[in-house]
């Protein structure tokens, strides 16, 4: 039979009338199937970046939902869907995050981004189950710079200076302090009191030396490894002046955070999928390109590093840049075993989609 729907009925006669029910996995829920955890995230994004190098990953371009209006991004919010389709072989993951970003919310004591992934069942396409998206959003980011340090950031770095103070920088911390075992003190800084809260925590949880700064520049000169991580900004936060000239790393996470200038003086620059990034056009690397700054040919991929095609960093006087800006498939392979936790550990809520599809 080449029809699928007539040979789920012949297999399943009673596929029409059964009723569906999907888990629901809450923050809370996540957390406890393990959704913290960024070095196993890593461990499962690593294997992701191979089967994306082997073909075995389709991920259509992130789309943007964003008001035509004046403020941008960093005071009108967006919408971000990224869809995204795995086959590990004996499993295939189709899954679909949603997430909404709105900076100002951070000033209403609300979260800046919230959302949902949703995976489906990849017989029948389904849904199988919904759960949170903003730590696991921040959670694979987290552990994309982790394996990306691991190749990118000379093993001897004692210090990181850190722009920005909120979720997403502090899964970046979690991840340098697994990737990097000499990394003693961080400089943060943020444009509130978050980074007096994040010094605190952040120390706490990693062991490393953390002092709250005032200013970028206090933040980041001197350091070797530099992370920015900032919510959708427009403008560059960070003067490519404050940046060493040898042996310098830099790990630009959000938008537009550092001077586009800084690029022409790196000797690699690395996005975790340059096609990606050049379509969402409001990084770094895509706005150096814009600007004619680099031409689009010095950007690399990541995946050829993670899989030994390229080399990583190959001197302690190299300048490299990465800037992520995080792939569908990332979110689809850590929720999917986000999902095979919770049914093991019994973790969620059990919803009822509907009790018959007579309507459907």
């Amino acid at each position: 039979m080449c029809d699928p729907i007539a040979k789920l009925a012949h297999n399943e006669p009673n596929v029409w009338t059964m009723k569906k029910e999907i888990l629901f996995l809450s923050l809370e829920d996540v957390v406890s199937a393990g959704g913290l955890d960024v070095k196993t995230a890593a461990e499962h994004l690593e294997h992701g970046f191979r089967l994306l190098s082997l073909g075995r990953v389709q991920q259509p371009m992130k789309t943007t939902l964003k008001p035509i209006c004046e403020g941008g991004e960093s005071e009108m919010g967006l919408v971000n869907c990224l869809p995204a389709y795995i086959n590990l072989g004996e499993e295939e993951v189709f899954s679909c995050k949603i997430l909404g970003a709105m900076p100002p919310n951070v000033r209403r004591g609300l979260p800046r981004a919230t959302g949902l992934l949703t995976l489906f069942d990849s017989v029948h396409k389904s849904p199988l189950c919904v759960m949170d998206a903003q730590l696991i959003s921040a959670v694979r980011t987290g552990a994309v710079s982790l394996l990306a340090a691991r190749r990118l950031v000379s093993p001897e770095t004692e210090e990181v200076g850190l722009v920005g103070a909120g979720v997403n920088m502090r899964t970046q911390l979690l991840a340098l302090h697994h990737a990097l075992p000499s990394l003693k003190r961080a400089r943060v800084v943020s444009r509130g009191e978050s980074k007096y809260e994040f010094a605190r925590e952040m120390e706490r949880m990693t062991g490393i030396q953390i002092k709250a700064v005032q200013t970028p520049e206090d933040a980041v000169s001197g350091c070797k490894l530099v992370v920015t991580c900032l919510p959708n900004v427009t403008q560059p936060v960070v003067k490519a002046q404050w940046i060493d000239k040898v042996g310098v790393t830099v790990f630009n996470i959000g938008c537009y955070e550092v001077e586009a200038t800084l690029l022409s003086r790196m000797d690699r620059i690395v996005a975790d999928v340059w096609e990606q990034g050049k379509h969402r056009g409001v990084q770094t690397h895509a706005q150096a390109v814009a600007q004619g700054i680099i031409p689009e040919t010095r950007v690399e991929d990541l995946a050829p590093i993670l899989v030994g095609e390229r080399p990583g960093r190959s001197a302690r006087d190299e300048n490299i840049f990465f800037c992520p800006t995080g792939l569908g498939f990332e979110d689809g392979i850590v929720g999917w075993n986000i999902y095979k936790s919770a049914l093991a550990r019994r973790i969620g809520t059990t919803l009822t989609l509907w009790n018959s599809p007579k309507w459907i």
